[in-house]
């Protein structure tokens, strides 16, 4: 038998107790390592689940939104058909005020 660095034998009762609780540190220690580590990744697992529930729930808002648009509301060309109706509607009433105006200013003169 040897002797080590703290001047006892390598196979003395001290070496073997010293042994034996690094070994029982090293596997705690490994046991908490591997908790927190499935913990973080179910964690993660969760947070994408709930991203992935929210994003098509969203997608779900979006597109009753859509079709609500669509069928409550006119197209671009519904718009110009009618803004071109009102504007050639407020010219006739323009015009005839425009001839009642030049027919009582006619009718001062006489």
């Amino acid at each position: 038998m040897g002797i080590n660095d703290f001047g006892e034998e390598n196979g003395s009762p001290r070496n073997g107790i010293i042994k034996s609780v690094a070994t029982i540190l090293l596997s705690v220690a490994a046991v908490i390592a591997a908790y927190y580590s499935t913990v973080s990744s179910l964690k993660v697992a969760i947070a994408s689940k709930a991203d992935r529930t929210e994003i098509s729930m969203l997608e779900r808002r979006l597109n009753s939104v859509e079709n609500c648009v669509e069928q409550n509301f006119i197209t671009r060309d519904d718009f110009h058909r009618f803004s071109e109706e009102v504007n050639y509607r407020l010219l006739k009433i323009e015009f005839k005020l425009e001839n009642l105006v030049e027919g009582e200013i006619d009718g001062r003169k006489k």
